[in-house]
């Protein structure tokens, strides 16, 4: 089975499903940065209403569901479209856990490229956890570049470091000095 289609959300729908995102974005940001869950939901809450707001000047919020040949609701994506940059950001994918591992998100992936090269959008780009090997994987079976790795070291005292891709040789010390991989930034050119 294969996605068949991206169903743009309502406005009512994409409200929802933004609240949605509060708490499952704040349990990834706690294991990630390994703060306590409070911070990390009043984090996500900060974050997703100022990426919201600020992107609304810049450009435009698209919620879609992501639909399979039986008609049925398998997933979501949150993307930005800045259209005078011709570029994409995509805050959030998600494949509901019964449909996980059955090629959706490949299919929700392509299909959104398909939507946005109508749109004249030239670039999509997207940050992945640093332990989320799976998503990692497939954006770059898909085509996705590196563009920045985010380390970090601490946990009172949290330092990170960015570092761009002509950098990524000094990934390895910062990896014996006590960091860790906390998000990678991709890029994909269509």
């Amino acid at each position: 089975m294969s996605v068949t289609k991206l169903e743009l959300m309502s406005k009512e729908e994409f409200e929802i499903y933004k609240k949605k995102m509060y708490e499952e974005y704040a349990k990834v940001l706690a294991e990630n940065l390994l703060i306590p869950y409070e911070e990390a939901l009043a984090r996500a809450e900060d974050q997703i209403d100022t990426v919201w707001n600020e992107d609304i000047k810049k450009g435009k919020n698209y919620g879609y569901n992501v639909i399979n040949g039986n008609n049925d609701h398998v997933g979501r994506i949150w993307v930005f479209v800045n259209h005078s940059s011709k570029k994409a950001f995509i805050y959030d994918i998600r494949i509901f856990p019964k449909y996980q591992k059955k090629g959706f998100a490949k299919g929700a992936l392509k299909k959104l490229e398909e939507t946005l090269k109508k749109e004249k959008v030239k670039f999509i780009e997207l940050n992945v956890f640093g332990n989320n090997k799976v998503a990692y994987n497939l954006y770059k079976n898909l085509g996705f570049g590196e563009t920045h790795i985010n380390l970090m070291k601490g946990f009172q005292k949290q330092r990170v470091i960015t570092l761009p891709r002509y950098l990524k040789f000094l990934e390895s010390f910062f990896l014996k000095s006590g960091y860790r991989i906390v998000a990678i930034e991709m890029r994909k050119k269509l």
